[in-house]
């Protein structure tokens, strides 16, 4: 058996651990990541010859009641002191079943001394662990009812470090002794020592450095003219610590899972960097110098924030009353969906990647994905996609249903994505171009119905799921709302709540000669009608819906003739169309809460908001790269910017998209 533990925090080796004679090992832990964004929640597992020893579950990392790091966790020497000790970190956001790093360590407690075992959580072992699952889909859970976590990266003996897999054991003769300088940027754990402004240090003065593909194992990058003296960070899709205008992830200077310098001009990095770059998964590198603000930023130092227990607040926050990226490097992201903070899972924030065309070709390079509320790492639903469309959530079970154009005239479909499986499935197939997608708001009798446009053939259906994960399925025969009566061309986005459904018709070409853009609805026991009539071109539709679920209005966005119009839904009879807000720079997305209506300038590059009960538009954010889809809820304002398809970067699989999610906080804004 061991001998007494030291509780994991930022401890020393001089706790009650160290009495006696016997020897000590500590583990440190440490991550290169922002916390609680990419990760929130750390369980430590640890065995002696198989028989757990120590098994807690750290929660609310870098807030005020969690643990801060770096963290020591001590054990004592053994009673047979050949006894293997095998430590495991899982590291989760979003709940004990989203495992996002797995690290495991086998060693021994050395008898006469007191060792260090560095542990980082490093952001290139991102998706390192996983959920093992039931043949049903289902997380499988032990007997104590803790998720069985399993290595999704790395072989049997293996572990990750720095995005590779190495062996897992570490002979304890090989370990240094422990200092707690080594650990705590030159301090003892309390606050004191150095930090490494991330942010600080990189948002003035970045230069990029060119990467180079990774030969005989080798990953190269190829300097920009700077000091001497520098520091070196991943630009990331969101991972690691974001500014105002990008996420980095600091390295370790002279590292063999930092950085090295080479040739003159020339440093090695990890074989991971390279190959995410190469998958279009890191946007490349960051270069700054180092100074007396900033100084070299290596393993005994490590990053500042919230989370950190040294430096004692040296720490460079991203302005929280401005606009700020919550995911980069996306390609064409057009539609945009939020879920809130639930008992049964946390907010996430859910996009289609429209993709690429060749010429008027979908190339399979569209893609669905989602991000926590706060922004991280990117995380796919669904990937090599051609053409998807857009998308809605199931706000009870979390699914995620989406339209997938398609290239010919009926290979279009309508899949669905559950949470609970992590599995995606078709619900229907054989579709004649699906565009938009949507749900009843609001509404308890119509709650698993989907409706969606098809551009071939100007018709809007809806059909009603049911069942779940792998099982759920399309429960009625599809019907359609426009009862084959042709009311417009090419019918794109759709909304729908208690009684009404209403799209819009982007216009099209009619025996050469272009029919314009129109709104339509239906209410519940009339037909479908053309509600506004000799419209520019519509692009974005949404519903202004009471405390009942009662839809109040519509609006709409039209992009060709830059103006935000409503009709009111409230009575009787529909009443006629108002111009809300003209004059606008090609809106192409709108979003209602219960005071304002949000809308995003496409060409103009701002977004804008003004009160539904009139007054003059004001601008909330300018600067912004092609803004479209945009969603709104209590806490914040969430769009995408569209941003522009560059050719692939040199040597990369993926082409190249500078889209991005993007997060204005509502309070700090003012709103």
């Amino acid at each position: 058996m061991t001998g007494a533990l030291l509780a994991l925090g930022a401890a020393s080796g001089g706790g009650a651990g160290c009495s006696g004679s016997k020897g000590q090992l500590m583990f440190a832990f440490q991550t290169d990541m922002s916390l609680p964004k990419d990760i929130d929640a750390i369980r430590v597992l640890v065995t002696l010859e198989g028989t757990v020893i120590f098994d807690q579950t750290y929660r609310s990392l870098g807030s005020e009641e969690g643990i801060k790091l770096p963290a020591t966790l001590g054990f004592l020497t053994p009673d047979d002191p050949s006894q293997a000790l095998r430590l495991r970190v899982i590291a989760t956001q979003g709940g004990d079943d989203q495992i996002r790093v797995l690290r495991e360590v086998v060693t021994t407690v050395p008898e006469d001394r007191t060792a260090l075992l560095a542990v980082p959580l490093h952001f290139l072992c991102y998706g390192s662990g996983e959920a093992e699952r039931n043949p049903d889909g289902t997380v499988k859970r032990d007997g104590s009812n803790a998720v069985v976590a399993r290595n999704s990266l790395c072989d049997e003996g293996q572990t990750c470090e720095a995005g590779a897999c190495v062996k897992a054991v570490k002979p304890s003769e090989e370990l240094f002794e422990y200092d707690p300088t080594l650990v705590f940027g030159g301090g003892d754990g309390d606050g004191s020592g150095l930090c490494f402004d991330t942010v600080g240090c990189f948002e003035q003065g970045v230069a990029s450095a060119e990467l180079s593909d990774a030969t005989a194992g080798e990953c190269r990058a190829r300097l920009p003219r700077v000091g001497t003296e520098i520091n070196v960070a991943l630009l990331t899709r969101g991972g690691g610590i974001c500014g105002d205008r990008a996420c980095y992830v600091p390295m370790d200077a002279q590292s063999t899972t930092g950085w090295r310098a080479a040739d003159e001009g020339w440093i090695t990095l990890p074989e991971a960097v390279c190959t995410k770059a190469k998958e279009g998964k890191l946007m490349g590198l960051a270069v700054a110098e180092a100074s007396g603000t900033c100084p070299t930023k290596d393993a005994k130092v490590p990053t500042c924030g919230p989370w950190s227990s040294s430096g004692r607040g040296l720490y460079t926050a991203p302005d929280q009353a401005q606009p700020l990226p919550l995911a980069l490097g996306l390609l064409r992201p057009i539609a945009l969906a939020a879920t809130p903070d639930t008992e049964a899972r946390k907010g996430r924030i859910y996009w289609v990647e429209g993709g690429t065309f060749a010429g008027s070709t979908p190339n399979p390079d569209g893609a669905v994905r989602w991000i926590p509320r706060d922004g991280g790492d990117p995380l796919s639903i669904a990937e090599e996609l051609r053409a998807p469309s857009d998308l809605v959530i199931d706000q009870d079970t979390g699914v995620v249903f989406w339209t997938v154009t398609g290239m010919g005239t009926q290979d279009g479909e309508i899949r669905a994505w559950s949470p609970e499986t992590e599995a995606a499935l078709p619900v229907l197939t054989g579709r004649r171009r699906p565009l938009g997608i949507t749900r009843y708001q609001g509404a308890s009798t119509n709650a698993n119905t989907l409706v969606w446009t098809e551009q071939l053939g100007d018709q809007v259906f809806q059909v009603t799921t049911a069942g779940a994960g792998p099982e759920l399925i399309a429960q009625d025969d599809v019907s359609a709302l426009t009862e084959g009566a042709l009311l417009g061309a090419s019918p794109f986005r759709v909304a729908a709540a208690a009684g009404v459904v209403c799209w819009i018709y982007e216009g099209g070409q009619q025996r050469e000669q272009r029919s314009p853009g129109a709104v339509a609805c239906k209410r519940q026991g009339e037909p479908a009608r053309i509600v506004a009539e000799q419209q520019g071109t519509p692009q974005a539709i949404a519903l202004d819906v009471d405390a009942e679920g009662n839809a109040q209005a519509v609006y709409w966005a039209d992009m060709e003739n830059g103006t935000i119009s409503r009709i009111n839904l409230g009575g009787s009879d529909l009443g006629a169309t108002e111009i809300f807000a003209e004059g606008q720079a090609a809106p192409r997305g709108i979003a209602i809460d219960r005071e304002f209506v949000f809308w995003t300038n496409w060409q103009g590059g701002t977004v804008m908001y003004a009160p539904k009960a009139g007054g003059a538009p004001v601008e909330l954010a300018r600067g912004q790269g092609r803004p479209r889809a945009i969603v709104v809820d209590q806490e914040a304002v969430y769009w995408t910017n569209e941003g522009d398809v560059a050719p692939a970067v040199e040597g990369s699989d993926a082409p190249a998209g500078s889209g991005a999610v993007m997060r204005l906080l509502k309070e700090p804004a003012g709103l």
